[in-house]
């Protein structure tokens, strides 16, 4: 599997599972990778529509994400995925359960009667299935069987840096193979 030249790594860090259920994207990270140099960031809080409930708070006030930091920090989703996809561009989309990330993302984009974006995407939860054994293919698991060091999950910035090396790790494997 050859490594693309110039890619985005993404992760999105949500209020749930389903755009279309009203969940929301609280905060986006991605990185724009030329050969193996960082050549762009974007990192983002995102004001969700409603307040967060109190599973959603429990879930992400381990890692700093309050609604208070939302509220005072956090964009409209119609500045900031405009933005993204313009620092995406016509760039490869990595990220680990990628069509996750890209659901959230292109529901944003019809709900602003935007095109949705098409770019192709390598999935590190796909290629880690065929080329690991594993209990589990949670990006911790993958990363930590991998000896990826991860800080700290379920921020974007943190997710996309750990995605990233996951990525480096699974292309180096399948080109041993």
């Amino acid at each position: 599997m050859p490594t693309p030249l110039d890619f985005v790594v993404l992760d999105v860090e949500t209020t749930g599972l389903d755009p279309t259920q009203g969940h929301d994207v609280i905060e986006i990270g991605a990185q724009k990778i030329h050969g193996r140099d960082v050549v762009g960031e974007f990192v983002s809080l995102v004001k969700p529509s409603r307040p967060l409930p109190a599973d959603v708070v429990a879930f992400h006030a381990q890692n700093g994400i309050t609604q208070a930091l939302l509220d005072a920090e956090g964009k409209l989703p119609d500045a900031v995925v405009p933005e993204l996809v313009t620092f995406i561009g016509p760039a490869v989309i990595v990220g680990h359960n990628v069509q996750f990330d890209l659901g959230f993302i292109n529901e944003h984009l019809k709900r602003l009667n935007r095109p949705v974006l098409t770019n192709q995407a390598i999935d590190t939860l796909e290629v880690a299935r065929k080329l690991l054994l594993l209990a589990s293919y949670r990006l911790s698991n993958v990363a930590a069987y991998l000896k990826v060091p991860q800080p700290s999950a379920h921020r974007a910035l943190v997710d996309v840096i750990t995605t990233r090396e996951v990525f480096y790790k699974l292309v180096e494997r399948a080109q041993k193979k």
